[in-house]
């Protein structure tokens, strides 16, 4: 994996305007990753995934169905997360939500 390939998911993923199509499964971002940058091998993919993930500009979030199974899902979001929410009120006091602390509260739910 290289910082090439990342810089270039994420341009494409910027020019497509893939924060407007919400959370997605996995199997997007992989498809998207392999047609932009022409790898094709999983495991170096998935890397590019996960480093761009690391960096949070990909978040995720975890769905609850009826019978209480959870899926997961990523949505791409380059910008800042204080920057998309300055219209509410108290904003700025609330807990900038991050990957490490979904994963926690995740935990908590599932005990």
């Amino acid at each position: 994996m290289s910082a090439e390939n990342v810089e270039i998911a994420m341009t494409y993923m910027k020019f497509r305007n893939s924060y407007s199509h919400g959370f997605l499964k996995y199997y997007y971002f992989k498809r998207v990753i392999s047609y932009c940058t022409g790898v094709v091998d999983g495991r170096r993919v998935r890397a590019i995934f996960q480093k761009l993930l690391d960096d949070e500009v990909i978040e995720k979030n975890y769905e609850y169905n009826s019978k209480g199974k959870t899926s997961l899902r990523y949505r791409f979001n380059p910008y800042s997360i204080e920057g998309l929410r300055f219209f509410e009120e108290g904003w700025a006091d609330k807990k900038q939500e991050t990957n490490i602390n979904s994963k926690k509260q995740k935990n908590k739910i599932l005990g």
